[in-house]
């Protein structure tokens, strides 16, 4: 049998991680801090001329390809885009808004370990707060970028250096399951090592590669409502057990 993770979900958190409920939640819960940090990986590198053809990996919504075509400048009219993703929700509200605005976005099912293109496609190719999320701790995932990136192409991969909001989640976690600490993750990429290593396993030249570091923040009002969300969102990623429906 096919391992739901909305099985046991109380029907209060449905709602919120069922078609379009799920991208509206993931917006108001991470879309500023996600949006803002691609914002910030954009500023460090040269601006994407004429011509450019961009893979916008492990897409979501198309973070990436917004902010892209939100900056575009009359210098550059004619690039093209290639938002990839394996959630079909997510997928479809980005194909929405490419139909509606005409952008030069083409939207693929395609998981980021194992992608289609050709050898040497993509001028730019930007994989924003997903590599750690992908199988082999990231490692297929990087190979899939060197594979698929032209020679002399940029690359940007990202993750998380810290959560501010994981801490009271620890704390509730644990005090109300007998002080049986929460499992911690079975790989660290809060110091950068696991980021640069799988990059270089790859076959990216660490002379090539830049480490940068940026704080991004989102402020909220909604103390109740906002940890709600959170919770059944992510609880809805990894699943409910039994007896866990608070």
């Amino acid at each position: 049998m096919a391992y739901n993770p909305l099985a046991n979900a109380p029907k209060q958190a449905l709602a919120l991680l069922e078609g379009q409920g799920m991208v509206a939640v993931y917006e108001a819960t991470g879309g500023k801090v996600t949006s803002d940090f691609a914002a910030h990986n954009l500023t460090l590198i040269p601006p994407i001329p004429s011509g450019s053809i961009i893979h916008d990996n492990a897409c979501g919504a198309g973070t990436v390809s917004r902010l892209i075509l939100s900056h575009s400048s009359p210098a550059a009219p004619d690039v093209k885009i290639h938002a990839t993703d394996i959630d079909p929700v997510f997928l479809s509200t980005l194909e929405s808004d490419v139909a509606k605005n005409s952008w030069p976005v083409e939207v693929s099912n395609q998981k980021a370990e194992a992608l289609s293109f050709p050898d040497n496609t993509f001028t730019h190719s930007i994989t924003n707060i997903a590599i750690f999320m992908t199988a082999s701790a990231g490692l297929d995932a990087a190979k899939e970028i060197h594979r698929t990136l032209q020679p002399g192409g940029v690359a940007i991969v990202n993750c998380w250096e810290a959560l501010v909001w994981l801490f009271p989640i620890k704390l509730v976690a644990e005090s109300t399951r007998g002080g049986k600490p929460m499992p911690a993750p079975p790989i660290s990429w809060n110091d950068g090592v696991q980021i640069q290593k799988i990059m270089a396993e790859a076959g990216f030249k660490k002379e090539n590669m830049r480490v940068d570091r940026a704080e991004v923040w989102a402020k909220t009002s909604d103390l109740r409502g906002g940890p709600r969300r959170v919770g059944r969102f992510w609880a809805g990623w990894a699943g409910w057990a039994g007896g866990r429906r608070g």
